[in-house]
């Protein structure tokens, strides 16, 4: 909610990093969003897809996760390289494929979800791919009051040692809204999502920062401040700068939300 100085920021970054892979593509992602002209946007959101398209290069799997952020399926570009990454023995990369296919059509998004929305609530699949698709759950948004139900039933249920226990929680809350959401049932999640506050893990507390940015309140606030002011965790600095712009956002992004006049924090 904050535009102002981002776009020459990035081509700043741009220019010393256009080769760097896949650090560029997130650079490019952020200048297709920043442009505010098309035939701008076009240049970094083609850059993407031929970044997608060349199946020896270096930075497929990022390009396919930023075309669905972007809302482009890569169907509409080159369906046959598509097809393939949609077959590809790299789980992530062809995860990240479908999801951003789901955007061809309207029919497409549905099928894609409830795809996503069987692997993250079943027990047989892979922690990686549960993971996977309760983020893309999370994105997507759409469930049905049923689907939710089963969702946030399926996240208390998971055994506190199982490691995507979390991730489910947190597609959860996010997911929720008034009209699905039973509130005693979405408290209990939210509750959840809470009690790992003090788990010093990066996974964890990005997965607490980025519950909070959607759904968190005033009171939930010194959670993200003490992220943001993490200056070491377990020794890694580069973790805890992580951990300390996710909470930057989510607090930026409450305060939009909140449309606070006076600022969050000193």
């Amino acid at each position: 909610g904050y535009p102002d100085g981002i776009e020459k920021i990035f081509l700043e970054e741009e220019a010393c990093w256009r080769n760097k892979s896949p650090y560029r593509i997130g650079i490019w992602r952020v200048l297709s969003q920043a442009a505010t002209k098309p035939e701008d946007k076009k240049i970094w959101t083609e850059k993407i897809i031929q970044a997608f398209l060349d199946e020896n290069g270096p930075d497929r799997i990022h390009a396919a996760e930023s075309l669905a952020k972007l809302h482009i399926s890569p169907f509409t570009q080159n369906p046959e390289i598509t097809e393939r990454a949609l077959a590809s023995p790299v789980t992530s990369l062809s995860l990240y494929t479908r999801w951003s296919a789901s955007f061809s059509s309207s029919d497409s998004k549905d099928s894609v979800l409830n795809f996503f929305f069987q692997i993250v609530t079943s027990i047989n699949e892979n922690t990686a791919s549960r993971k996977l698709a309760a983020y893309v759950i999370r994105q997507l948004g759409g469930l049905s009051e049923e689907e939710w139900l089963v969702l946030a039933q399926s996240a208390l249920l998971e055994p506190d040692e199982s490691e995507v226990k979390i991730n489910l929680i947190n597609a959860a809350v996010i997911t929720a809204n008034k009209k699905i959401a039973p509130p005693d049932l979405y408290q209990q999640v939210f509750d959840v999502l809470l009690k790992y506050k003090n788990v010093e893990k990066k996974a964890i507390r990005i997965e607490i920062a980025n519950g909070l940015a959607e759904k968190g309140e005033l009171e939930d606030l010194p959670i993200l401040i003490t992220f943001l002011r993490e200056e070491k965790l377990l020794g890694n600095e580069n973790d805890a700068a992580d951990i300390s712009s996710f909470a930057a956002y989510a607090i930026l992004k409450m305060g939009v939300r909140e449309r606070l006049e006076k600022p969050l924090c000193n």
